[in-house]
């Protein structure tokens, strides 16, 4: 088998990859499979079913091709890629694959972010669509997120479907890729216009309105990603100038030379833009990850020292903010959507303001979901927003949405700094009304196969043990999103969580939750705290000790 990959090496375009990996890892990639699970593919390059290359990029592009015409005959998919390695590459591999099986595809000849995506397939009215990004993982991963009709990536049952069409295809060697000149010649291939650009922006310049104060300074920087220049472009037609870029960060490459994790929940990301803030004497830093999905922010204070605002706090920032901009409009009600392991402060603050609450799973087709639902009601979209720095102020794309949501934090920020308050006063504000959650989220990394039975270990030992304290707090509730049930401890009665199943489990107290699930990318578990405690890293160094490293 091993030989059979090597002779087509170059084929497989990941040559340069495979060349720097160990024995080891080149062998992990012959004995392993890359799964399409709830959140697409995702994994790094090498040779093997089990990495990321032409071939399994072929075969899931044959799989997505299976699936969409089960649905109907003429069938339109969007294919758009972001500035990762090999992003282009495979784009043009999945456009091919689409081609020879009679699929219409709109593609692009230049990088464009996972927003923009979700946005052309409404655009076009396709049928579906497909974004070549690994989002903020590192330099040698990339990925396949797919998408639906409305925009949203697809649904778990979706997903279950399109996952069977990808494992049925035995031997990704022996898918054929030939022709993407031929197609673009014959409008198999087409590539979106300028037309397409011109109308998302005009929809984020609607959702932003005028920004009228200009006085605070800002910088922003892309990671080497997406954002820019059409942030840059949307910020000018709004004729708002007063912002830098940090120029060396914010070219399009792959290779992510200042940032090895191109990851705005990482403050470490922020350090080049800290330098350029003080000497343009800037307020507040932006940054967006590779595909413009996601953002993180770091204000600089008065005093010089930099406050850096996790995804949360943001949620928390933009939704007191936002409401202030529509409370007085003529909506019927307003509601936003939220993620189950975004912090109890989000639901606190939606109810002081009266503003409907939607709780659903972390990824957010289930936040897009909800945006389909109520299309049409009376309700006027807040927020959708999850912990891990993803936000979405009006659905006219129906994923996470780092570009609209840029110029809104920019307004919102200087009219705050003309009354010479900033964003940490806003939180401070909200603090003092509604109370102070402490929110930090930790992902713990278990390579290779030993590292996924570990992963296993730890989530078996929370579903089947019945925890009645931890870390000194009385355990009430246990939220078993696998099994789709709710046990009181107190009462011993089970109740359904009413929603779909998903491997998260959630300890709830009287102080908050902690969360636990393992990551759909990376080999990671994903811990969430969300407390009111007096020192929460007590907690935190307690429940890893015991749980996770014995």
């Amino acid at each position: 088998m091993k030989q059979e990959w090597i002779k087509r090496l170059d084929e497989s375009l990941i040559r340069p990859f495979y060349e720097q990996q160990t024995d080891e890892e080149v062998e992990e990639g012959l004995r392993t499979q890359l799964s399409f699970g709830t959140a697409g593919i995702r994994g790094i390059f090498g040779i093997g079913p089990g990495r990321m290359n032409a071939f399994t990029v072929r075969k899931v592009a044959l799989g997505i091709a299976k699936f969409f015409k089960l649905i109907k005959d003429n069938v339109s998919i969007v294919v758009f890629y972001d500035s990762r390695l090999l992003s282009d590459a495979f784009a043009r591999e999945i456009s091919t694959i689409l081609a020879q099986n009679n699929i219409k595809v709109i593609t692009s000849n230049k990088y464009k972010s996972t927003p923009e995506l979700s946005y052309a397939v409404r655009y076009y009215n396709a049928d579906g669509g497909v974004m070549i990004t690994a989002s903020h993982n590192p330099k040698n991963y990339n990925g396949i997120k797919v998408y639906n009709q409305y925009g949203g990536q697809l649904l778990p049952k979706d997903s279950a479907i399109l996952s069977n069409y990808i494992e049925e295809i035995d031997n990704p060697l022996d898918i054929d890729c030939l022709g993407y000149s031929a197609f673009l010649k014959d409008n198999q291939i087409i590539y979106a216009n300028d037309d397409l650009t011109n109308s998302y922006k005009k929809k984020v310049i609607q959702t932003t309105g005028k920004i009228e104060k200009k006085k605070a300074k800002i910088v922003l920087t892309s990671l080497h990603g997406t954002s820019l220049p059409i942030v840059a472009e949307i910020l000018d037609e709004l004729d708002y100038d007063n912002y830098v870029i940090e120029q060396n960060q914010s070219k399009p490459d792959g290779h992510f030379p200042t940032a090895n994790n191109p990851n705005p929940e990482d403050e470490a990301v922020f350090n080049d833009s800290k330098i350029l803030a003080e000497r343009t004497d800037a307020k507040l830093i932006i940054a967006t990850d590779p595909d413009a999905d996601r953002l993180g922010i770091v204000e600089r204070l008065a005093n010089g020292e930099y406050r850096y605002i996790n995804g949360n706090e943001i949620g928390l920032i933009l939704m007191k903010l936002r409401y202030q901009d529509l409370v007085n409009a003529s909506f019927e009600s307003l509601y936003i959507v939220k993620s189950i392991v975004t912090s109890e402060l989000g639901e606190k603050l939606a109810k002081a303001l009266n503003v409907k609450v939607y709780n659903v799973l972390t990824g957010f087709k289930f936040i897009s979901d909800i945006l389909n639902k109520n299309e049409g009601k009376d309700e006027k979209l807040l927020l959708a927003y999850e912990e891990s720095n993803g936000y979405l102020a009006e659905p006219f794309t129906r994923d996470k949405d780092a570009i609209q949501i840029v110029p809104l934090i920019i307004k919102y920020k200087n009219i705050l700094y003309e009354n010479n308050i900033t964003f940490t006063d806003t939180l401070i504000d909200i603090y003092k009304t509604i109370g102070h959650y402490k929110d930090i989220n930790l992902s713990p990394s278990f390579k290779g196969q030993e590292g996924q039975m570990k992963i296993r270990e730890i989530i078996d030992f929370f579903r089947n043990e019945n925890v009645y304290h931890m870390c000194g707090l009385n355990v009430k509730a246990i939220e078993d999103y696998q099994l789709g049930k709710i046990k009181y401890l107190d009462s011993g009665l089970v109740e359904q969580t009413r929603l779909p199943n998903s491997n998260l489990i959630r300890f709830v107290f009287d102080e908050g939750f902690i969360a636990i699930r393992p990551s759909g990318t990376e080999p990671k578990i994903k811990i969430y705290f969300s407390l009111d405690v007096e020192d929460i890293n007590s907690v935190i160094d307690e429940f890893m000790k015991i749980y996770i490293e014995n």
